[in-house]
Formats: C-alpha cells, structure tokens, sequence
C-alpha cells in the first residue's frame, strides 16, 4: 500500500511539476522526406522531424505548460497547422479540404477544439447550403451562441482563452466594457496569459479612440520624406480627418472620390486631411497620389516608430476619425456622402 502511494505520489509530482512528454503522430500532407517542425508561439522551433515513406511523421518532446503551437515544413510552405501541445498522445487523424485543416485529437485540449471545430463545420455547411426556415441571422445567433457557450466552460485553460481571442473577441472588438468584463470572468491565471494579452490591449485602445475621446498625435513622413505631425493641422477653426488607407485597398480607393469632393467643398471652410497609407511599396504610393490628385497631407505608415494602426485599434480600412479642433474624437467612420453630411453640420 505504501509502495502504490509511492509511486502515484512521484506522478502527481512529476505531472506538477511539468516535463510531461508528448507525442505528435499521423499523416501530414507533405511528400516523403520533407522536413517538418513545431513551432512554439513566439516561433521558435520546439521540434523537427522528417516526412517518412508513408507521409507520416513522429515528433516527440516535453512540455512544461500548455501552448497553442503550429506546424509547418522547411520552407513554409504549406498551411500551417495549429493545435494545442500538451501531455499525451498528439495525432493527426486527416486533413478537412473543404475548410482547409488537419483534423487534430487524443489529448484533453485538443479533443475538446475537435469538438468545437465539428460544431463549426455545421454551422459552415447551414450557411452554404442554407437551412429551411433559418436566415442567416438565425444561423449567426446559433454560433454566437457556441461561442458563449464554449468559453463559459473552459474560463481556466487555454482552449476557452483561444476560443475567445479567435471568435468571440471579434464581435465585441470594439466595445471596451464587454471586452473588460468577458475578461474579467477568466480565472486570474489565464487572464494574466499571453493570449489574452492583445484583447487587453485593444480594450484599452479601443476605449482611447472612442467619441468623445482625445486624440493622440502621430509623427509619420510624407512623400517628400517630410515629418509631418498630425497636431500640425489639429487647432482652432480646423476639423481634421484622419484617414487609414492603402492602394491594394478597393474599398479604399472607391472612397477617394469623396474624400476629393469634401476636400474641395471644405478646405477653405477649414477642413484638413491627415492620410495614413499602409503601402508597402512607397513608389506605388506616390504615383497614386498624384495620379489621383490627392492634394491633402499623406503619409506612409512604412518604418514608423510607433505603429499607428495598433495606436488607433485599426483592424481593416478603410477606417477614419474626425478630429475637432478642440483635439477630441467627434465621428469615426464616415463614408461616401456621409462625410459631407456631418462637415455640413460643423462648417456651414
């Protein structure tokens, strides 16, 4: 009897302390004789192996702490693959080619996101073949739902923490009081965890950029590679739009036409633009400028300091924010003729 308690103590120990060793095993879609390697969060390499004649693959390792973790070959080919790397089993039971993942499962965390991903794939089939009786808003509440659902039950480990980041942070990015409060309800240990890290961050954010609020000052270069503040144009008398844009961007480039009726209607009146590209390519930038006729202040987002998107919780653009010219956030967003609608209302 002592000796049977010995050894579950040792377990219980050794399981406490970490060092845990996992195996991950199963066909991977990569010929024979690929490299394949497991990358850690941060991208670091955790372990390699080599693609056998079968297209299966063996890796082995310990882990201290579970981590969402992603594979992929030598030169990266492939779609990475992303799973939970745990204590236990790992294996790559096949490969969805409707919705584009290896089918992961054997260990606790990753059982329950094949659970998760199996509910995904009906709501998925419900929206391409559509559902007697159910609108699409029926079969976004059911997901939504999930969601909700799925998080309540895992609020301690990190699957619920992903499920979070990944889905239901989406809906509710903008909005800093539900982003404090779902976060509030995780356990002390996932909240103070990396992946919860960036919604904290944008709840913050968020709350910066929202009406009412002051804006903050951005110091970016502009086609002559002059430095131009933004507070330059912020002042008495002076209603400025700060604008996130890019070239690549069709929705972008379909809001120029009005950004230049605005400016013409306006700029006299004294309405600034303050334009923030995301181009990467600085030539492509200046030819569109001029091809356009854009004769406002822009600017490259390209090797700033400070990136001004995650500054102004900038998660797609097109995206604006009218600046009065007492410095506070009066509008976000304007598009099309709503932009002229709302400088009728201040500079009539």
């Amino acid at each position: 009897m002592k000796k049977l308690f010995a050894v579950s103590f040792a377990a219980a120990l050794l399981s406490s302390c970490g060092g845990t060793n996992y195996t991950i095993t199963g066909h991977y879609e990569l010929p024979p004789g690929d490299s394949v390697y497991l990358h850690a969060s941060d991208n670091s390499v955790l372990a390699a192996g080599v693609v056998g004649a079968d297209t299966t693959i063996s890796l082995k390792g310990t882990v201290t702490t579970p981590e969402m973790v992603s594979l992929t070959n030598r030169s990266q080919t492939n779609l990475p693959t992303f799973f939970f790397l745990e204590p236990g089993n790992i294996r790559i039971e096949g490969y969805d080619k409707l919705y584009n993942y290896h089918i992961i499962s054997g260990t606790p965390l990753n059982d329950k996101k094949k659970a998760f991903d199996d509910a995904m794939k009906v709501f998925g089939d419900m929206v391409r073949k559509g559902v007697p009786g159910k609108t699409f808003d029926d079969i976004l509440a059911g997901m939504n739902g999930l969601y909700t659902q799925t998080i309540d039950a895992n609020l301690n480990n990190i699957f619920g923490a992903w499920v979070f980041n990944s889905y239901e942070f989406q809906q509710i990015k903008n909005d800093p009081e539900k982003i404090k409060a779902r976060l509030a309800q995780f356990t002390p240990e996932m909240q103070a965890h990396p992946m919860l890290k960036r919604p904290q961050m944008q709840a913050v954010t968020a709350a910066q950029t929202g009406i009412g609020q002051p804006y903050t000052d951005l110091s970016l270069k502009n086609a002559d590679n002059e430095t131009i503040q933004l507070s330059s144009l912020v002042g008495p008398g002076r209603w400025v739009l700060l604008d996130f844009w890019a070239t690549w961007c069709k929705p972008c480039m379909l809001e120029v036409p009005y950004l230049k009726k605005a400016y013409a209607a306006y700029h006299d009146k004294g309405f600034e633009i303050y334009g923030v590209s995301l181009d990467s390519d600085p030539a492509k930038w200046k030819q569109v400028i001029k091809d356009e006729s854009m004769n406002w202040v822009n600017t490259l987002r390209k090797d700033a300091g400070l990136d001004p998107t995650a500054i102004y919780n900038i998660s797609s653009i097109p995206s604006n924010f009218l600046i009065s010219p007492e410095g506070k956030i009066v509008a976000k967003n304007l598009r099309h003729e709503h932009l002229e609608e709302k400088l009728a209302e201040v500079l009539p």
